[in-house]
């Protein structure tokens, strides 16, 4: 299995870390940081790129992991699926819905296999939630992502970029939320700018309501300048059912009178990359708990909650 990046940016410590773990090399790794790329390339005996086209050409890879920003999302996703490689895509997968329709599109044609890194799906606490939960309904999902982000980042804090934090940060929040409850069909956001200097240009605070397909409501509240305890955390509500996932290991609440006390031991980052191996090896899109297309529809709700504070108004989320 040759496994290539595209990308070599500080996400990719961690996915690096579980493919050592698994004991699978990397063969090449592409950069359009010249000096970035040959120092990881060394660390990891790979070959360097600094071009993604000339690395899918030369290699021929079956794995391509891109990790890039936002912003640098154009034609590498899909490149990489028109030369055959399965993909696993860093969210959040593009800055607009085009691209990412188009890059989804791509995919399908290609028919290859997709992952999406969205590493809370993958956690204990998320698996023995659902298990918990069963076919009960929920009526409810709450998130929150409370942080405080380092000065002067060199493009999380630029909204030209990243397209700000529900996009490039709690879709995280977002994407779980959809897992559990389902399509989101409208949101209504509110934000506010200029509360602290120098981490970000856009809203740093911001609260999202959501209409859900099934007729659920939800709520998710995000900050980048103050950290918080359970920054990040997500309650599912249903008829007596109240469930707390606070990631990356804690699972409380009580459901029909029976107390849930539970600790994980993943977190998800090891696993998502594991259960792609498996996928890859088994051939199988259905072992994949987050698509390219899956994480399409979060990034919809996301870009509109971005509208939804541009207006004012309840805004749709494009199918």
């Amino acid at each position: 299995m040759k496994i290539t990046f595209i990308g070599v940016g500080g996400i990719t410590r961690s996915y690096r870390q579980s493919l050592k773990q698994l004991e699978r090399p990397i063969a090449a790794v592409c950069d359009i940081n010249a000096e970035r790329v040959a120092t990881i390339a060394a660390e990891e005996n790979a070959t360097a790129y600094t071009d993604h086209g000339e690395m899918l050409q030369k290699e021929q890879p079956d794995v391509v992991f891109i990790c890039i920003p936002p912003g640098a999302h154009t034609t590498q996703v899909a490149d990489a699926a028109a030369s055959g490689a399965s993909l696993f895509v860093a969210k959040p997968v593009a800055q607009d819905l085009e691209t990412a329709q188009r890059t989804r599109d791509a995919i399908d044609t290609a028919g290859v296999l997709s992952q999406v890194g969205y590493m809370a799906r993958h956690s204990d606490i998320t698996a023995k939630a659902k298990e918990l939960v069963g076919d009960r309904q929920l009526a409810m999902g709450i998130g929150r992502f409370l942080t405080r982000m380092g000065i002067n980042h060199p493009w999380w804090g630029k909204y030209d970029v990243s397209r700000g934090q529900m996009v490039e940060q709690t879709t995280h929040v977002f994407d779980l939320i959809r897992y559990f409850l389902g399509d989101v069909t409208s949101v209504q956001a509110y934000g506010i700018k200029g509360v602290s200097e120098g981490i970000a240009d856009f809203e740093e605070c911001t609260v999202c309501n959501m209409q859900f397909e099934s007729g659920a409501v939800g709520s998710i509240t995000s900050t980048c300048v103050a950290r918080a305890h359970d920054n990040f955390a997500t309650e599912l509500v249903g008829d007596d059912l109240y469930l707390k996932l606070t990631h990356d290991l804690g699972l409380r609440g009580q459901i029909s009178g029976e107390e849930i006390d539970y600790t994980g031991t993943e977190a998800g980052y090891f696993r998502q990359v594991e259960q792609f191996i498996k996928a890859i090896e088994a051939n199988d899109q259905g072992l994949v708990l987050s698509s390219y297309a899956d994480a399409v529809k979060s990034l919809a709700v996301t870009l509109a909650a971005n509208r939804s504070l541009e207006t004012g108004q309840v805004e749709q989320v494009a199918e």
